[in-house]
């Protein structure tokens, strides 16, 4: 199995899974029950949620996932 270097929230991430998708990454990173509440851009372009699964993530790619903060 080859790996992937890339970028999640600025911090480097390898890939150990040649062709993993978004929404997979998502479950590793952020955890499955928190996926709803999140918003993601890959390479600065935001990806829709409707697209996770189908978008792979490729080497060097620079992922952002954010979720929302409440307060004051």
């Amino acid at each position: 199995m080859s790996k992937k270097n890339c970028l999640v929230n600025g911090a480097p991430f390898t890939l150990k899974n040649c062709s993993i998708h978004l929404e997979e990454l998502i479950k590793v990173t952020v955890g499955e029950k928190k996926q709803p509440s999140v918003a993601v851009a890959v390479n600065n372009q935001l990806v829709q949620k409707s697209k996770w699964k189908k978008k792979v993530i490729k080497e060097g790619d620079v992922i952002e996932i954010v979720k929302p903060f409440f307060g004051g």
